[in-house]
């Protein structure tokens, strides 16, 4: 009688093996380092997509600026449109195990607008809307001083992202090195200037419509590893050591992405695209022919294509396309023309020194900031500088780290200086151009441009308050306050068997329903 093999096997006191099991593992080569990982308190662009996939908001905000249920089930807006009510859903925990409830969401309010906790973003998105009561265990209402039109929309940006109540008590200043959501993926570690380290939420099954993915997420653990060096971000993708680059460098996105090897994103990220706030407090450019002059002197598609290798569209308007509000017609207002940046500064008194500028005895000289590890805003800042001394205007620049950056521009110790900033929905203007904002790097702000931001937020018809959107777009530009650079796109790889990343609406890549093929 023949025996079966593993019967053998077991009188022999042996076992088979089991066939290994492949973890789902993704590394994600990351440009930039993190401040911090709380939502709340962070004023970085790039921590938004880490967060978005450890947080969620109460709506989800699909790439076509639609609102989506997700902690909320449903929600309504009172006729007057000052009070939101949201129907929540009641079968979500955070990952520490605390319950979602509404008296959490009252509590994520509380410590947004506590003066102690220093929101650089989450409460400038609430705007007026400051008053949240748990009208039931699972109903919000949430009231607004003033009619709000872009809350909806700004609530499903990820530093607005749901927090624990219970992480909060807990860890208080110390919060973003535990941060705890309802997620998709959980924090295991973060390694300063390192890496991330999360992993798979197994209770998650709440994902948005438009996602079209049931359960968990697939992908058991995910390290957003830290390469801001671009040569070496491409090289660890191209060795196979990461499986997804984020930021890749322009002539690189050209030449791989040619090779067919890998599938590639090219994302629109809504917002103020990339561009350079102009100090008007600080001299040269508190005089406002000298910053009509920088924006005649720069030809925004040469600066992208010494900088970038031209693969991103230039800009000419404070709002990126696809945003309401964006009207390619007032990018007429400047275009690429040394000679009549010439004509502008004589005709404010500026004459030609025997090498630059010069007028009332100073030299037209200004300082130019670039936060010194990133290579794409030093390209730009280059490019730029070389095209300011194209004219005669003496532009040095300062590469600085992160923290002094900002601190020089929070100071006005600067006269422009080239960034990001992401929205999802035109009142992010106000960050930008009014008294008392936090982001005020221009340094300029007008009550009659305040009162328009006023008007437009507060308009229910969606037409009227683009065409309002517009008028304060003119202004910004009529007072060369900010010099418009490119468009924004995530350019993002990833290795043939990666599918299923998607963005939400903003632009912030989200890795709940992606895949990654055996």
């Amino acid at each position: 009688m023949k025996q079966r093999l593993p019967l053998v096997l077991a009188a022999l006191g042996l076992t088979l093996a089991a066939p290994a099991v492949i973890a789902k593992e993704l590394v994600v080569g990351w440009a930039e380092t993190n401040d911090t990982l709380n939502p709340v308190t962070t004023g970085k662009r790039n921590s938004g997509p880490i967060l978005s996939n450890i947080f969620d908001t109460l709506v989800w905000l699909t790439p076509e600026f639609k609102v989506e249920p997700l902690l909320a089930k449903e929600w309504s807006v009172s006729p007057d449109g000052l009070v939101y009510t949201f129907k929540l859903r009641e079968d979500v925990k955070f990952h520490d195990g605390t319950p979602f409830n509404a008296d959490a969401v009252v509590k994520n309010f509380a410590y947004i607008f506590d003066k102690n906790t220093q929101s650089k973003i989450a409460h400038g998105l609430l705007g007026p809307c400051k008053t949240a009561e748990a009208t039931g265990e699972f109903e919000l209402t949430v009231t607004c001083e003033k009619p709000y039109g872009a809350l909806l929309a700004q609530m499903g940006e990820p530093y607005l992202g749901i927090q624990s109540p219970k992480a909060i008590a807990e860890y208080g200043a110390d919060l973003g090195q535990h941060p705890t959501g309802t997620g998709p993926f959980k924090f295991v570690e973060l390694l300063a200037d390192d890496s991330v380290v999360l992993e798979r939420n197994p209770d998650y099954n709440w994902m948005a419509p438009s996602l079209n993915h049931e359960g968990p997420a697939e992908i058991e653990k995910i390290t957003f590893q830290i390469v801001t060096n671009p040569q070496a971000r491409v090289s660890q993708f191209q060795s196979g050591q990461s499986q997804v680059m984020q930021q890749v460098p322009g002539l690189h996105w050209k030449t791989l992405g040619a090779s067919g090897r890998f599938n590639t994103y090219e994302v629109p990220i809504s917002g103020l695209g990339i561009f350079a706030p102009i100090n008007a407090s600080a001299f040269p450019t508190d005089d406002p022919a000298v910053r009509k002059a920088i924006m005649y002197a720069v030809d925004q598609t040469g600066v992208v294509q010494l900088a970038e290798a031209g693969v991103y569209p230039p800009s000419h308007t404070p709002l990126t396309e696809g945003l309401l509000g964006y009207d390619p017609a007032i990018a007429e207002e400047y275009s690429y023309n040394p000679e009549k940046a010439a004509e502008v500064l004589k005709a404010a008194g500026w004459t030609m020194g025997s090498q630059f500028w010069e007028k009332d005895g100073k030299t037209l000289s200004l300082k130019i900031t670039a936060i010194a590890d990133k290579a794409h805003y030093m390209a730009l800042a280059q490019a730029i500088q070389g095209y300011l001394a194209a004219i005669n205007i003496d532009a040095t620049l300062e590469p600085l780290t992160a923290p002094a950056w900002t601190a020089a521009n929070i100071a006005g110790e600067m006269n422009l200086t080239p960034l990001q900033y992401i929205a999802v929905d035109p009142d992010a203007l106000r960050f930008w151009f009014t008294d008392g904002q936090y982001f005020n790097w221009s340094h300029w702000s007008d009550p009659a441009f305040t009162a328009l931001l006023d008007k437009a937020v507060a308009e229910q018809d969606l037409t009227a308050r683009a065409d309002v959107y517009k008028e304060a777009q003119k202004m910004l530009l009529d007072q060369a306050v900010v010099l418009p650079i490119r468009q924004n796109l995530d350019l993002t790889m990833s290795a043939k068997n990666v599918t299923g990343i998607t963005w939400s609406g903003g632009g912030f890549q989200y890795f709940g329903a992606a895949t990654i093929a055996d």
